[in-house]
């Protein structure tokens, strides 16, 4: 049960957000911009973002060769082309809110694998050509030269990407929540939204029990699991499987990299590599909220870490997590009014780092 103290000053409030990821900061962020005097809080159900934002493979990217040519093919030009520009947009806003030193950023570029019909020259240099428009030079290169330095193995051709770089999630959030704090916006941890009634949000704590918040305008950005709250949503969970291997001396590479159209990734953090992916092996298994693992996936990614990625390289797995995503049949994110105190934004469709700095703007402009 509340005090007097709490329901006079801790559960009215001009703005609620739900969900205390990327996308959920920078919404609050840009309404603090927009509304410098409102009482702004973010109710965050875990101890740290549930989804993704802490459990991602860290990586500032707006898309690999193959997965762009991918959503060309699904989605048109213009289309796809309007996707990479918001996701490029939203990577400018993330890197000039926080910087690299709070992002932990490394400018190691970023690489895709490609490992049967290598792209002709004139389909590299087509894609770079046809994204001038938003990166000013050619962005894509083919670096197959490095492939046996690299020491990958069953590579024909491994295409480049210099603009690509890679961050530390964990210090991302820790400081983005820094900056919400610095900006006097509360955050609630431990708060799990049960229901919503008009401008009444349900709140259940372990501690405290259920109670009541009271906000103006809620915006819900709780990613996947908005099927928890409002299960006839557009928006599909993706699970990722990630793994993290021990220490490697003289690991032979660094940097992000990609390849079956972005289904797989891997990195190097230090002398560590983490990979994640291999959804595309279970997609209806992996349209799920549970933070399990899938052994056909996880070993999946362990036999191409050892015949692929670190061939005659010793390496024992340390750390194996799960991050959930959200993803939306179009690809393109969503923002919705659901009636007249509560917006939805979500589905950054495994692009959250890129796209969520720009979709808040655009969510928050449109208030």
């Amino acid at each position: 049960m509340l005090s007097f103290w709490e329901q006079q000053t801790l559960i009215n409030y001009d703005f609620v957000v739900v969900g205390a990821g990327i996308m959920g900061c920078s919404v609050a962020f840009e309404l603090r911009q927009k509304y410098p005097q409102a009482k702004i809080v973010v109710l965050e159900r875990g101890i740290f973002p549930t989804g993704a934002s802490t459990k991602n493979a860290g990586f500032m990217c707006f898309g690999s060769p193959t997965e762009i040519l991918s959503d060309i093919k699904l989605l048109g030009e213009k289309k796809a082309f309007e996707i990479i520009w918001q996701r490029f947009e939203g990577l400018k806003i993330l890197s000039e809110r926080l910087g690299n030193e709070k992002t932990g950023r490394t400018t190691n570029g970023g690489f895709e694998l490609i490992f049967s019909n290598p792209l002709p020259k004139g389909v590299v240099d087509g894609l770079s050509e046809w994204l001038l428009p938003i990166f000013k030079f050619p962005v894509f290169n083919d670096f197959s030269k490095n492939i046996e330095k690299f020491g990958f193995q069953n590579v024909q051709q491994l295409l480049h990407c210099a603009i690509e770089s890679q961050i530390d999630s964990g210090k991302m959030m820790l400081n983005y929540w820094k900056l919400l704090h610095e900006n006097n916006i509360q955050i609630i941890t431990g708060a799990e939204v049960k229901n919503i009634q008009g401008n009444r949000i349900e709140v259940e704590n372990n501690v405290t029990g259920g109670f009541i918040i009271k906000a103006t305008q809620i915006i819900l950005c709780t990613n996947a699991f908005i099927s928890e709250l409002l299960p006839d949503m557009p928006v599909k969970p993706g699970r990722g499987q990630v793994i993290l291997t021990n220490e490697i001396e003289n690991l032979p590479f660094q940097g992000s990299f990609h390849f079956d159209e972005g289904f797989y990734y891997f990195r190097n953090i230090g002398k560590r590599v983490l990979f994640g992916g291999g959804r595309n092996l279970d997609l209806k298994k992996e349209e799920t909220t549970a933070f399990e693992p899938n052994e056909e996936i996880i070993n999946d990614l362990k036999n191409k870490l050892t015949q692929i990625i670190l061939p005659n390289i010793p390496f024992e797995i340390e750390q194996q997590w799960q991050g959930i995503m959200g993803f939306s049949d179009s690809k393109s994110p969503v923002v919705m009014t659901l009636n007249a105190h509560t917006k939805y934004v979500m589905a950054c469709n495994g692009m959250g780092v890129a796209l969520s700095p720009f979709v808040a703007k655009l969510a928050v402009n449109s208030l």
